[in-house]
């Protein structure tokens, strides 16, 4: 009688939904409702790698990248990754509860974004990253945790795309640890990016929203129009290997040195500074270039 009781409770429990499986760890920060973004530094120009702690590799791709790609029918209607897709204006924000399909229980939260219309999960109950062999996919897969009232959450999985829209790129081995923080009503989350394949350290940067029950969140539509775009299909605009002038019009404009403006690790420190007034800095012009909401 035993083994038959036995027998049946492994099998309840093997035919369960893989959601019952886990344990929701229950919100200490009510983040749910809409959210309006701060919108602040929001242009980065073409050319500007200052801060970001690029290595050859990404530098290169980020140099031979062109700013008309963005016009290419392909990707006019191209999301953007979660983390940037969470700073581009304007980011407005709905964050809800999300349900297990089955259980209808509480397993996280979802994050919808006006641009593109992203969303992400972030799933609080427990469950294990995927194989690194899965799809990724625009807002990747994120799993999280509390540090007491910081909500922290992992997000890997993300499909190849842009650090910034100046053109330095992010690869599929990134990975986003985001610190999601209230205040009131105000909400932050601040972005450490890991890149191992362009980047020698952590980018990091952040992004505001303010409590606005009254936000109502238009749909997106877009429609892509391969004979009405700037750029014909079958061209992809790029600059080969020294041909970037672009890059040199942004030091010369700001009368920066152009070596502290191609981006590294030693630029993210003070230390820098004393460095830089050692090089030679290029004259001041009112050249007027490219420039990208970042």
């Amino acid at each position: 009688m035993r083994s038959a009781i036995l027998l049946l409770v492994l099998f309840v429990l093997g035919a369960a939904p893989a959601g019952a499986q886990f344990a929701f760890a229950p919100s200490q920060v009510d983040f749910t409702g809409e959210w309006a973004p701060r919108v602040y530094n929001t242009h980065m120009d073409i050319g500007d790698y200052t801060g970001i702690p690029l290595n050859e590799e990404g530098r290169l791709r980020a140099m031979s990248w062109h700013p008309d790609q963005l016009d290419l029918p392909e990707n006019l209607c191209r999301p953007h990754p979660i983390d940037i897709g969470l700073r581009v204006s304007v980011s407005q924000l709905r964050v809800s509860t999300e349900l297990d399909p089955e259980t209808r229980q509480p397993v996280g939260l979802r994050l919808h974004v006006w641009w593109q219309e992203p969303e992400q999960v972030i799933y609080l109950d427990g469950r294990p990253h995927p194989s690194p062999n899965a799809p990724h996919k625009w807002s990747g897969f994120s799993t999280g945790w509390w540090e007491r009232n910081t909500l922290v959450y992992r997000t890997t999985h993300l499909k190849e795309a842009y650090l910034t829209r100046t053109g330095v790129p992010k690869s599929v081995k990134a990975e986003v640890t985001t610190r999601m923080h209230r205040y009131g009503n105000v909400l932050t989350m601040v972005f450490i990016i890991d890149d191992p394949a362009y980047l020698t350290a952590p980018y990091i940067r952040a992004s505001s929203w303010i409590y606005d029950p009254s936000q109502v969140i238009p749909p997106f539509p877009c429609e892509i129009t391969p004979d009405g775009a700037v750029v014909p299909a079958g061209k992809v605009p790029s600059f080969l290997p020294g041909q970037n002038d672009v890059v040199s019009d942004f030091a010369t404009e700001y009368g920066l040195p152009l070596e502290a403006t191609l981006g590294g690790e030693e630029t993210l420190y003070p230390e820098y500074i004393k460095k830089m007034k050692t090089m030679k800095v290029a004259p001041r012009t009112t050249t007027t270039h490219y420039r990208r909401t970042q």
